[in-house]
């Protein structure tokens, strides 16, 4: 974890080290509580703790601390939670993607007093599914990219149902009717394409897909419960034991030996 990240911010109190740019630390408290919330909750289920940071930052300062150069796509990456402070303006392609039919349902959900929808509370959530991408970095490599992804949604998904039901329809909306956007809106339309193209795809062609992810998410919820949260996470699970068995059953000896050593 790069705690250099955190220079110029400010420090906000939070169970997890929380960090913001200058006059976000309301929102970074927020978001900071949903963060440590959610992380105690998948820590619980998976039995370990890895090390965490949560910057919330300007588009000003996104530059200088996340490796993702859309600004306002949350993102994790060696301990370190990025999200935006503010509303981007990208976002507002998820009301795009929503169709023109949905405009009355997105504004019962997401409607500011002033009758311009805000997803803000939405993407809040969305720090629950990176605080998920801590866990398996570095501990748990899915064979599909689309399974880590789906991973990240499931714990989300889980950890709204159970700790705050109440944001069920927050974290639900937006997604059913964006994955209902006609594949031909998007470059990228496939299962192979989303492995392929997973770094360089548009930002709103990424969340096509992980809104379809979220979507069967929590139809996995409903059918499994939290408990598929764990069990997901060790199915591919290899410790350096295991993965010596395999090649020396499946590959050449010689080679398990040297997995063992190197």
């Amino acid at each position: 974890m790069n705690i250099d990240l955190r220079e110029g911010l400010v420090e906000v109190p939070g169970g997890l080290p929380t960090f913001a740019s200058a006059g976000l630390e309301e929102r970074a408290r927020a978001i900071g509580t949903i963060a440590s919330d959610s992380y105690e909750y998948l820590a619980d289920l998976l039995g370990f703790r890895p090390q965490a940071q949560v910057l919330v930052v300007s588009e000003d300062d996104w530059p200088k601390v996340s490796e993702v150069p859309l600004y306002g796509l949350p993102n994790a990456s060696n301990g370190t939670l990025v999200v935006a402070g503010t509303e981007a303006p990208f976002w507002s392609s998820f009301v795009e993607m929503a169709g023109p039919d949905a405009g009355a349902e997105l504004a019962t959900v997401y409607g500011a007093t002033d009758g311009a929808i805000q997803l803000g509370p939405f993407m809040d959530l969305i720090a629950v599914h990176e605080v998920a991408h801590l866990f398996h970095e570095g501990s748990q490599h899915f064979p599909r990219l689309w399974l880590q992804e789906l991973f990240a949604n499931v714990g989300l998904h889980a950890w709204v149902a159970e700790r705050v039901p109440d944001q069920l329809t927050t974290l639900l909306t937006l997604p059913r009717l964006g994955a209902t956007a006609s594949p031909d809106s998007f470059e990228c339309r496939t299962r192979d394409d989303f492995e392929r193209k997973y770094i360089t795809m548009g930002g709103p062609n990424y969340v096509w897909y992980q809104f379809r992810l979220q979507v069967e998410a929590a139809a996995l919820y409903d059918r499994a419960g939290s408990a598929v949260v764990r069990r997901l996470f060790e199915a591919f699970r290899l410790d350096d034991a295991a993965l010596a068995g395999r090649l020396d059953a499946e590959v050449d000896p010689g080679l398990a030996a040297f997995s063992l050593g190197f």
